[in-house]
């Protein structure tokens, strides 16, 4: 229906029985003749009466007795807003009801998958709606096992368990809490990289409700121009409400240690080594977490072969334990082993992120970057900094421009990308932690900008709310971007009224 449509229009779409349509039509109705000022005051007030009256229990209006639990549910606590609904989905056409009541009624709106992002308004507002993807469980292998539908509430975690009596997996996240949708429309870095690519490489199909309520499907046949710009190209063109991903191979090989700091410059010379590997072994990954005072690296092989050559430059460094012992399992099993590790409280978080060519030199000011701002930070009660280093082979490229390509703007090329992640317990040393994050991405690149590894990708998925991730795609692919918002969202629905997210309408306007 048109994003203009009229009363009597809505009303026929929403197809609510009475006495349901009769609250409804006079909310909306006593909405309509307010004038602009009023509606502003009243907005708040009609989405609370409308929201029930259309969607039940699945719509949580604030001051109910589960509002709390469904506010709370983001991983950063910068990210608990106050909405005045939070409205719970179960298929496209209510997705499709409540995108035409929240342009009727022009209030602001969020997309929350599993809500694991750190930049407020991303993933939830102060006084508009949030459609939570929370019903979207569904996880459907295809009768011949190649295929699987992954429900969009879902967590990685979730995923991997229930593919596990079927003898396969698929290429999604390695940290267990994430949620599905976020990661692969922002690219998804997966376990299997270097064979398979970015998670977003083995969607083969979406499902889309678009800012005028109907429904499309996105592939390489059909809308290819859309398929293309879903993979990474973020909340621009509507909302996702399937992905069906290619199935792969289930036995693996991984192993986790801990290392002590002092050894994190004997383990950044074996890196470089390891960048050098995996251009001539495509099964092996690498994720590489510094602590503040240890650093967590995780072995990954994409077939169950013990010990693999590929990890040879870190055998003989000495480690403190085994925290994921080496052995072939499923991914499953090594994701729970991740969990088992990871465990955290809720926290304020900050991420921040920026890429390069392999460059010990970078690798090294980045590390006597953090120790620096760990020194900093001792004095603030709960201030962790955790530095990824994320080394990518060629092939992870090469596997995506293979299967429809995507807008990131890579180059096949063997390089990395570096996040800083802070966590901290109390919202007054927001500035001060930051400043830390920004410190050290800003050594890695001045580093990088001096010997000339410095690349301008910025993995969205790790950018701070300040960076500006679609820019660094390039100008074409960006403007790219822009055109195929206007053709699927002629009205710009969701780059007015969506709250947050990486919007192609801000992109390339950071000064």
């Amino acid at each position: 229906m048109s994003p203009s449509a009229s009363l009597p229009e809505l009303l026929g779409f929403l197809q609510l029985a009475a006495p349901a349509q009769g609250v409804v039509e006079a909310a909306l109705s006593a909405f309509a003749s307010l004038s602009e000022a009023e509606q502003e005051s009243a907005r708040a007030t009609t989405i609370a009466q409308v929201f029930p009256q259309v969607f039940g229990e699945s719509a949580v209006v604030e001051g109910s007795s589960s509002y709390e639990a469904h506010r709370t549910q983001p991983w950063s606590t910068n990210c608990w807003l106050a909405p005045t609904v939070i409205v719970n989905p179960s298929s496209s056409t209510e997705v499709a009801q409540v995108l035409a009541l929240a342009q009727f009624l022009r209030c602001k709106f969020s997309v929350r998958g599993g809500g694991h992002l750190q930049n407020p308004g991303f993933n939830s507002n102060e006084g508009g709606i949030v459609i939570s993807m929370s019903k979207f469980t569904q996880l459907v292998v295809a009768d011949d096992k190649s295929t699987v539908d992954v429900g969009l509430g879902l967590r990685w975690l979730d995923v991997y368990q229930g593919l596990e009596p079927h003898g396969i997996t698929v290429a999604g996240g390695r940290v267990p809490p994430v949620g599905v949708p976020g990661l692969l429309l922002g690219g998804g870095l997966s376990f299997q990289n270097s064979e398979y690519g970015l998670g977003c490489t083995n969607v083969i199909e979406y499902e889309v409700v678009l800012a005028d309520s109907s429904v499309v499907r996105a592939t390489q046949q059909e809308n290819p121009d859309l398929f293309w710009a879903l993979k990474g190209g973020g909340p621009n063109f509507g909302v996702v409400t399937k992905m069906i991903m290619q199935a792969i191979p289930n036995k693996v090989w991984s192993e986790g240690r801990v290392y002590a700091g002092p050894q994190n410059f004997q383990l950044l010379d074996a890196l470089m080594k390891y960048h050098e590997i995996i251009e001539k072994d495509n099964k092996a990954t690498l994720i590489w977490y510094t602590l503040n005072q240890v650093t967590l690296i995780v072995f990954f092989y994409c077939a169950p072969v013990e010990t693999p050559d590929a990890f040879k430059p870190f055998y003989d460094i000495p480690f403190l334990q085994n925290v994921v012992p080496p052995s072939c399992r499923t991914v499953s099993e090594m994701c729970q082993a991740i969990a088992n590790v990871m465990a955290a409280d809720q926290q304020y978080h900050d991420m921040r992120t920026m890429s390069s060519l392999p460059s010990l030199e970078v690798y090294q000011a980045a590390e006597n970057a953090r120790l620096e701002q760990v020194e900093a930070l001792k004095d603030i009660e709960g201030a962790d900094l955790t530095m990824v280093f994320q080394p990518m082979a060629s092939s992870a490229i090469k596997a995506g421009e293979l299967r429809g390509g995507n807008p990131m703007g890579l180059k096949a090329e063997n390089h990395q990308w570096l996040l800083v992640l802070a966590d901290y317990k109390k919202i007054e040393h927001e500035e001060r932690v930051r400043e830390s994050v920004r410190k050290i991405v800003d050594a890695a690149e001045t580093t990088a900008k001096a010997n000339g590894t410095y690349l301008p990708f910025k993995y969205s998925n790790y950018a701070s709310r300040d960076q500006d991730p679609l820019a660094s795609y390039g100008a074409e692919n960006l403007q790219k971007l822009k055109d195929l918002a206007v053709k699927y969202d002629p009205q710009g629905i969701f780059q007015t009224l969506q709250s947050g997210g990486w919007l192609v309408s801000k992109a390339g306007t950071a000064q």
